[in-house]
């Protein structure tokens, strides 16, 4: 009786189709993850540089208050200020966008109006049309969002 008690013998482990179907799941999970962490990253940007011109414009404001004036370049506002205790109001960071571009202040008609501007991702001026994309201007006088404004 002890020649019938043989015991199967099986290697532990995946086949090689286990092991295939794995790694396809595996890939087309990533992707979904890693479009979706895509957008929202472009998202951010956006939404960062918006807030870093809503801030840049109450630094601005603080500017004219004590020089009476607008400066026509916002690096001008990087330099050792005496009417700022003798410190920059901003640093060379504080003038760039999330995308690593310039942001620039445009004088407006009448006196003490202004407005900064990112060009978007691609630092060019495109406009401020949402069908741009991530390529669309930002404004400190414009919602981010069209919906924001109330139309």
């Amino acid at each position: 009786m002890a020649r019938f008690a043989r015991t199967s013998r099986r290697r532990g482990g995946f086949t090689l189709i286990e092991l295939l179907v794995a790694i396809a799941i595996l890939g087309i999970l990533g992707t979904v993850v890693i479009t979706t962490i895509w957008d929202n990253v472009d998202d951010a940007k956006q939404t960062g540089t918006k807030a870093k011109l809503d801030s840049l414009k109450n630094t601005v404001m603080s500017y004219r208050r004590k020089h009476n004036d607008i400066p026509t370049d916002l690096s001008r506002l990087t330099e050792e200020d005496p009417l700022n205790g003798n410190r920059p109001w901003l640093t060379e960071d504080d003038i760039k966008d999330t995308w690593d571009n310039l942001i620039v202040i445009k004088r407006g008609d009448r006196a003490g109006e202004f407005e900064l501007i990112s060009y978007g991702a691609d630092g060019v001026e495109s406009g401020f049309g949402v069908e741009l994309g991530y390529d669309r201007d930002l404004s400190s006088n414009r919602p981010l969002n069209p919906s924001e404004d109330g139309n």
